[in-house]
């Protein structure tokens, strides 16, 4: 039997063919939750604008071939049902053991970190502001239960608002922006 020589097709093969079998093995419920989200909205490409108060760690979960990992993530929007950005909002995250972070949303108000920025010990209290404004979530982000908590804010806080659900992070507690 003669040596075998690998060359850079033969590598490349071998990594396209360890990618489709880590494909195979995804866990068809997350990727179920992942094409529920639909596709992108037209004219806003991938990166921090995009997606806004969807689960941001549906993807951004450090899996093989994902985007970047993020350890708390979520979108602050003006009021309860409103889809208008609630942009420069501050929000500070003091997790379990009194390790804190103040993180700024976008223009559309989202807000992310990672673990080398902030790599939390659940459970986690919450308050959101803008200029006088103070918001304190009124529970602490306990993680879904698993063994990787998730840092979602979109797992708890979707639309409509309901017995599922508080609805959408918002700066204010009603629609006619009575603060709380």
């Amino acid at each position: 039997m003669s040596p075998t020589t690998f060359t850079a097709a033969h590598v490349a093969e071998l990594v396209a063919l360890a990618a489709l079998a880590s494909v195979a093995a995804c866990d068809p419920v997350r990727a179920d939750a992942i094409n529920a989200l639909g596709p992108e909205a037209p004219g806003v490409r991938r990166g921090p604008l995009h997606r806004p108060g969807q689960p941001c760690l549906y993807c951004h979960d450090g899996a093989l071939g994902d985007p970047q990992r993020f350890t708390i993530a979520g979108t602050v929007f003006e009021t309860p049902s409103a889809t208008f950005a609630a942009a420069g909002v501050v929000v500070s995250l003091v997790d379990a053991k009194g390790s804190a972070i103040d993180l700024r949303t976008n223009a559309a108000g989202n807000f992310y970190t990672t673990p080398g920025q902030y790599d939390p010990t659940f459970p986690i209290q919450a308050t959101i502001q803008a200029g006088s404004q103070v918001v304190r979530m009124q529970t602490l982000i306990e993680g879904n239960g698993t063994v990787e908590p998730n840092g979602a804010c979109a797992t708890c806080h979707f639309d409509p608002a309901g017995p599922s659900s508080p609805g959408h992070v918002s700066m204010a507690l009603d629609d006619g922006g009575t603060p709380p």
